[in-house]
């Protein structure tokens, strides 16, 4: 495993926390993330996955796959709002601005009437 530079993988590191927490939010399935400062220690240590979610620190953004929640990975990071079905996509859009530009923390997720 390769070394990655400190501030990559610090704003990996942050990025994939915030991706992480947007993701726990949507799916009950998954595990809640670590904090941001470990997941920075473990990507700059070589770490590219993190319960089946794939990163690579130089990318832009640093998510690249999510074997666990497709639908959420596709939505935020994809910008296919529509893709977690029962979910207003504003509401959505607004949990990608916070993982991807530190937007401010959205509301709790609740399902829309279908």
């Amino acid at each position: 495993m390769p070394k990655i530079e400190s501030e990559k993988a610090a704003k990996a590191g942050h990025v994939l926390f915030r991706y992480m927490r947007a993701r726990h939010r949507f799916k009950n399935n998954v595990a809640p993330p670590l904090p941001a400062h470990e997941l920075a220690e473990l990507i700059g240590g070589g770490k590219e996955e993190f319960d089946e979610v794939c990163i690579e620190p130089v990318a832009s953004p640093p998510i690249v796959f999510d074997g666990k929640a497709d639908d959420v990975f596709e939505a935020i990071i994809n910008k296919k709002y529509r893709a977690i079905a029962f979910w207003e996509p504003q509401l959505v859009a607004a949990w990608r601005h916070y993982v991807i530009s530190d937007g401010p923390l959205p509301p709790r997720p609740e399902p829309r009437d279908p």
